[in-house]
């Protein structure tokens, strides 16, 4: 496995990744988020993420934007803005030698209250209608996508809040099932499990072959806090100990932010 981390516009430079790939770093994912940026500060971001990738020799993939993004939105202007953005992620990628990018099938809402959001309180509801006239609209842009960028991987996020319907084992397989990618596969963040109720188990058991990407960090059980390994209640190491026992070997991105990145030498020994 190859240990990653997040690297964002305006939040780390060069010093940081060059401290974070001495304590054992592997990468970064690199956050993508150009129509966010001025001109300006998106030059300096990619400058620097291909300095550290030719002097560090770093490796990376992209995370999208998730923020007001939906592939599967009845509006169609609204859908073919949000798929220009995405393929604008995929050239982002190239740009930067990355072979995998990082999507979450709903849109992230600004301003969404943070709680617990089960299974069990909020089930998914698919009745005929909007929902799935949404649903398809989604898979066929993820098929344009991967078809459009077969050389890169295309990652998606179960996901955590109500209104995102992603968010189950058995949802995601369903998904990876209609879209029928060879490239298309599920990051799978084991921080959104534990709050939407689910076991990482059952993550691991129905989408063993699936899982291409996975985004590693702590919470209470309650909130999507995205906090260090050990500030929470999450057994991460049993999680990385079952990664290891399917031989996983791809990346896990643990998916918080230190503000010394000497620390991540303290989490990598954890899973020696």
């Amino acid at each position: 496995m190859r240990y990653f981390t997040w690297f964002r516009p305006e939040q780390h430079d060069y010093q940081y990744a060059e401290r974070a790939v001495k304590a054992g770093l592997d990468g970064f994912e690199a956050v993508y988020r150009e129509a966010y940026l001025t001109p300006e500060v998106q030059r300096d971001y990619v400058d620097c993420l291909r300095r550290i990738k030719v002097d560090l020799g770093a490796s990376f993939t992209v995370h999208a934007p998730a923020n007001d993004v939906h592939l599967g939105s009845l509006n169609a202007r609204v859908r073919a803005a949000a798929l220009e953005e995405i393929r604008e992620s995929l050239h982002f990628a190239r740009t930067i030698g990355a072979s995998i990018v990082v999507v979450h099938p709903a849109p992230g809402i600004v301003g969404m209250p943070e709680g617990k959001w089960s299974r069990e309180e909020y089930p998914p509801k698919r009745e005929a209608g909007a929902m799935a006239k949404q649903e398809e609209f989604l898979v066929r842009a993820v098929k344009d996508l991967a078809d459009y960028a077969p050389d890169i991987l295309l990652c998606l996020e179960n996901l955590v809040y109500p209104h995102e319907i992603y968010r189950s084992p058995e949802d995601m397989a369903e998904l990876i099932r209609r879209v029928n990618r060879s490239n298309v596969g599920v990051t799978f963040d084991v921080g959104h499990a534990i709050v939407c109720g689910h076991k990482p188990a059952d993550f691991l058991n129905l989408l063993q072959d699936a899982i291409f990407h996975v985004h590693l960090h702590d919470n209470d059980g309650v909130i999507d806090q995205h906090l260090p390994l050990g500030k929470g209640s999450i057994d991460y190491v049993d999680v990385i100990q079952s990664l290891k026992h399917m031989a996983y070997d791809g990346v896990v991105n643990l998916e918080f932010i230190l503000e010394d990145p000497d620390g991540y030498r303290d989490h990598l020994h954890q899973f020696k």
